[in-house]
């Protein structure tokens, strides 16, 4: 897809990576003809854009983003709120595709990834849609005296807030809905929605099968349990605590985590993680960042700026899930 990236691998000698590069971006053009294609069969009128811009916005009732789940991120940060956004899989083989229409028929490997069904299968309306929401950030420079702006940016799966450098710890002060303000230093702010409580915030959250082991055998070598759990008991207990934490895409909270906050007789965290409908953010750092959706929009987060995350029902946008 880019040119000049596969060029510069062949200067620096990196061949193989540059083949491998190669062959992937084959897979994705092969796939992206055939959803062409079989779009061109289904609806009246298609029209394919690298690139969203105003005419598109203006004139297209749906959009398909043909990648993964980066591609749909990066056109879902665009629309206008209730536009509707179908994202298509070119490269399953790698790629899980989560926010990607799928089939629910995990046993039939090959409609997982068979885009001609998937196209038919909305064309019908055999498919269930799904509203998601966004968050919007509104952000308050005081060095620009009373003046307010609201960002033409959106974030469907989740913003960062902190320091640009990982090495430095984030300080800031937190206001959860009507709380109290508190100032925390920590390794940053994660705010995620229901969509993106199965992305990066739900890996912040997650426990792994050895912390999961040590947990239990502490649990059993203290008298708490009466048996040792099994591999599978743990496998079992493991995925349910971590999906415990997934949420409705469609919710109107957003999900708040501090990571790795700093507590000790200076600095303490009452607020780590929870739930709320509006979070204000005042920075106290060094040269913070505000990052949404990964790459998607990074924005300048120095000291005594003011931010605040809700989501509203208007700025979501619609979405297919399944097409079975």
């Amino acid at each position: 897809r880019h040119p000049c990236y596969l060029e510069e691998m062949q200067d620096t000698g990196r061949l193989e990576d540059r083949d491998a590069v190669q062959t992937r971006h084959n897979v994705h053009k092969a796939h992206l003809r055939e959803i062409l294609n079989e779009l061109k069969k289904h609806f009246s009128e298609v029209e394919q854009v690298d690139q969203v811009d105003q005419s598109s916005l203006d004139w297209a009732d749906v959009f398909v983003s043909a990648g993964g789940d980066g591609t749909f991120l990066n056109v879902a940060s665009q629309l206008k709120g209730g536009q509707m956004l179908i994202g298509l899989n070119t490269d399953p083989d790698r790629s899980h595709g989560y926010l990607c229409a799928r089939s629910r028929e995990s046993s039939s490997a090959g409609l997982l990834s068979n885009n001609k069904y998937i196209i038919s299968r909305i064309a019908t309306g055999t498919c269930q849609f799904i509203k998601r929401r966004r968050i919007c950030v509104k952000l308050t420079y005081p060095r620009i005296g009373e003046a307010f702006r609201e960002v033409d940016a959106y974030a469907l799966n989740d913003v960062y807030v902190g320091e640009t450098s990982p090495t430095r710890m984030s300080y800031m002060e937190l206001n959860i809905d009507d709380l109290p303000p508190e100032k925390q230093k920590s390794s940053g702010l994660l705010i995620c929605t229901g969509s993106g409580s199965t992305a990066w915030g739900y890996h912040v959250n997650g426990i792994d099968a050895p912390r999961t082991e040590r947990f239990m055998s502490m649990l059993h070598d203290s008298g708490l349990l009466t048996h040792k759990p099994s591999n599978s008991e743990m496998q079992e207990i493991m995925l349910r605590f971590n999906e415990s934490f997934v949420f409705d895409p469609n919710d109107s909270r957003i999900k708040y985590i501090v990571r790795e906050p700093l507590d000790n007789n200076k600095f303490g965290a009452t607020y780590t993680q929870g739930f709320a409908n509006s979070i204000n953010v005042r920075s106290l750092c060094w040269n913070g960042k505000i990052v949404m959706d990964g790459i998607q929009r990074k924005l300048n987060f120095d000291d005594g700026v003011v931010a605040n995350f809700s989501t509203n029902d208007e700025d979501s946008i619609n979405s297919i899930q399944f097409v079975d």
